[in-house]
């Protein structure tokens, strides 16, 4: 009988334990709101301090190691995560997603609206809608401009030296009416196997979006 308490007391503080590290584990919604707003500040070279934060469940694959991590029979299942908005007039400046359980940052966001063009920059996006109100050759060479800028933002804040870059459109373009201003999306893959899409906005040459599309 003595032995079977002592068995029962080991269960039982063993389950302890492992509730006690899955609590641990968790990021409060404060330390969520100080991860968000260290990596929204040092991406887009601001100086934020106020934000607000929403939690919300989000869908993901059991197991994720990545969104791509399935054999192909897993079911859909979900997690918790934290939306962070730095709010201007009730319109995100900046937004970014972290995940509850790891405090991992998933999607960082700007808005356009934050962006100002030099005059040679205004100068360059009016000529160049003047000469080619389509999406055409003088623009395919903006886009590889886009692709090349996109990969020395990469080298310089996703520590790889030679990241991988793919176009969204594999060498297409848009098939809509050109504008001043347009961006293209790029995925780029590290070394450590993380996925990311990067959203570039012409003719500034800078991130909008950061989507960490295999988080953990």
């Amino acid at each position: 009988m003595k032995r079977k308490i002592v068995l029962l007391t080991a269960i039982i503080l063993a389950l302890s334990q492992a509730l006690t590290a899955c609590t641990q584990g968790s990021v409060s919604e404060a330390k969520a709101k100080e991860l968000a707003l260290d990596n929204i500040n040092k991406v887009f070279q601001t100086n934020q301090t106020e934000a607000t934060v929403t939690r919300e469940q989000m869908g993901c694959l059991p197991d994720q190691v990545g969104a791509m991590a399935t054999t192909g029979n897993a079911e859909d299942t979900s997690r918790w995560r934290y939306i962070v908005d730095v709010p201007s007039r009730d319109v995100p400046n900046y937004q970014a997603y972290v995940v509850e359980t790891t405090g991992e940052v998933i999607y960082l966001s700007q808005s356009e609206n934050n962006i100002t063009l030099t005059d040679e920059q205004q100068k360059q996006a009016t000529e160049l809608l003047a000469s080619e109100p389509t999406f055409g050759r003088e623009h395919e060479k903006e886009v590889a401009k886009l692709k090349e800028a996109c990969k020395e933002w990469s080298i310089a804040n996703l520590n790889d030296s030679h990241p991988i870059l793919l176009d969204t459109l594999r060498g297409r373009l848009p098939d809509q009416p050109a504008h001043e201003k347009f961006t293209a999306d790029f995925y780029i893959i590290t070394n450590d196997a993380r996925v990311y899409c990067i959203t570039m906005y012409w003719p500034s040459m800078q991130v909008l979006d950061i989507d960490v599309v295999n988080d953990k």
